[in-house]
């Protein structure tokens, strides 16, 4: 007969009998998940696990939602230290500095909010770039600003920090059919240098595509969304009433990963850097629905891949027959798998599973547009995907296989549709604004949703109370008449709130919108043909 409890305690002998600095190099190469199990083995492994600060360090890490920069000089004691003291400011919203910018402003500016750096340009004419890199007191990353060369007619872009990557894409243009030639779109995308403007010292230089018109047209109207992901740069091109593709190409060789066509696809993001997000509001038997399909990327194909072929769907709760989706859209910041760049030498960054989705789906009802947000973190997905056999293909997932308790489904609170930063990590922000405040005389409030599950889980078992954060346990219920049935979800999240100082004078504009990356928060307004960014920094 097997005697486990002797056994047991025969091993764990042998280890205590250990020098304290081997057991603690032992516990280094533990992850979190061990680390507090092995707390419950006896007092003195509980006590070591206590007291060694590199092993606290990798635990308060995991609770935080963050991963170490392993090229930083600073102790594991003074990385915990430094975590600590970050975490406690974000918990009672207090950074550490507030500092004011004023920009031009015009009818057409492109921008973007990514890793840390913001950059805006005018469409069009523009000749260069402005970018400005925010500060962090915790992580020790200075302020910077510079400006770059565009392209003489640049429509849009894109950028990466971490590999110093920025995405220009040249204004669209139309060349009409010629004899048996369809009329076609030519897209030219060009991968620069975000510090120089030049190019990417290792990406081709330019990615030439040619867009097949489903129909002659001489009016070219058109959107365009792009995202890069490590190697992959995605474009997904939606033409007013003829035709949209999602693009995906390495831009490092040009080569194409992914090419399809299709009008369903009206969002995309990316799930994993082999796995694609695309969102819908319509099903191939042409009923309206918003569902999310799982695309496999991972081999690259010259072929056009029908929205048919898909690893498996996500459904969404059942609208109401006389209720239309009209739009869907995904956000999620940072791309999977992104990491800082290696100069950069911070103690620690957002770790790479982190991440949660907020997918929004416009309806119409009674001529009466109503939006409804889906917060759902990457792992209840990639659990999903991952429980899959590698050949599975076309597997539907029905919203209560996987909605119910692994998301939250509710009317959107506040937040823009055009200042799209309103998520990073497994955080998202919100500007609360009572009525009255557009005469300039009320306070506004902030608030930011964490659905990060581990320090939600710490402040249960721990009683946390805190009087500007209240922990949601409770189940949402979103009984509208615009859904077949009342929909329920569970998820566990964390508000924090914090009421910003009234306008100095009666006059002043309140502020209109706000976003979040990892070290700061945006706070906008307009005045006259200006812009004014308040960023509070973390």
């Amino acid at each position: 007969m097997r005697r486990p409890t002797r056994r047991s305690s025969r091993h764990r002998n042998s280890l205590i009998l250990l020098p304290s600095e081997v057991i603690r190099r032992i516990l280094s190469n533990l992850d979190w998940r061990a680390l507090l199990r092995l707390k419950l083995v006896c007092k003195f492994l509980c006590s070591v696990v206590d007291e060694s600060p590199s092993v606290q360090y990798t635990i308060e890490l995991a609770v935080c939602g963050m991963e170490d920069g392993a090229r930083t000089r600073l102790s594991a004691a003074s990385k915990l230290a430094l975590l600590k003291e970050r975490n406690a400011a974000w918990e009672a919203l207090q950074w550490a500095e507030s500092q004011d910018l004023t920009l031009p402003q015009s009818d057409n500016m492109a921008w973007e909010l990514c890793a840390g750096v913001y950059a805006q340009f005018s469409v069009p004419g523009a000749s260069t770039m402005c970018l400005y890199r925010l500060p962090s007191q915790y992580r020790n990353i200075p302020a910077s600003s510079w400006r770059i060369p565009l392209l003489s007619d640049t429509k849009d872009f894109t950028m990466d920090p971490s590999q110093d990557l920025l995405v220009l894409v040249e204004k669209p243009i139309l060349i009409p059919a010629h004899n048996t030639t369809k009329s076609y779109i030519r897209i030219q995308i060009h991968p620069r240098s975000l510090t120089t403007g030049h190019r990417h010292s290792s990406a081709v230089e330019v990615i030439d595509h040619h867009l097949y018109m489903r129909s002659s047209s001489n009016k070219l109207e058109m959107d365009l969304s792009i995202q890069a992901c490590e190697k992959l740069l995605a474009v997904l091109i939606i033409v007013k009433d003829n035709i949209s593709e999602l693009m995906i190409w390495n831009w490092r060789t040009g080569q194409v990963i992914l090419r399809s066509s299709s009008l369903e696809i009206g969002t995309f993001a990316f799930l994993t850097p082999q796995l694609l997000l695309a969102g819908t509001v319509m099903h191939e038997t042409g009923v309206t629905e918003p569902r999310l399909f799982v695309l496999d990327i991972s081999k690259p194909s010259t072929n056009k891949v029908a929205l048919t072929d898909y690893v498996c769907v996500f459904g969404f709760p059942s609208f109401d027959f006389v209720v239309s989706p009209m739009k869907i859209v995904i956000r999620s910041d940072p791309s999977p798998e992104w990491k800082h760049n290696p100069e950069a030498h911070v103690p620690f960054s957002i770790a790479r599973g982190q991440r949660l989705f907020l997918i929004t789906t416009w309806v119409e009802e009674k001529k009466k547009n109503v939006s409804y947000d889906l917060f759902v973190p990457a792992n209840i997905l990639l659990s999903s995907v991952m429980a899959l056999t590698p050949q599975t293909r076309r597997r539907v997932i029905n919203w209560n296989a996987w909605g119910p308790t692994g998301t939250r489904f509710l009317k959107s609170p506040p937040h823009s549709h055009v200042w799209t930063g309103y998520v990073f990590g497994s955080r998202f922000i919100s500007l609360v604004t009572p009525p009255e405040a557009t005469a300039g005389r009320h306070s506004q409030t902030l608030q930011i949703w964490d659905f990060n599950q581990l320090a939600m889980k710490r402040a249960a078992a721990s009683g946390f109370e805190k009087e500007n954060v209240r922990l949601v346990n409770d189940t949402t219920v979103v009984a509208d008449e615009m859904f077949i049935e009342r929909v329920r979800t569970s998820l566990p999240y964390s508000i924090t709130t914090h009421t910003l100082p009234p306008p100095r004078s009666p006059g002043e504009p309140t502020f209109t919108d706000t976003m979040i990356s990892e070290d700061s928060i945006f706070l906008l307004k307009y005045e006259g043909h200006h812009r004014h960014l308040r960023i509070l920094t973390f």
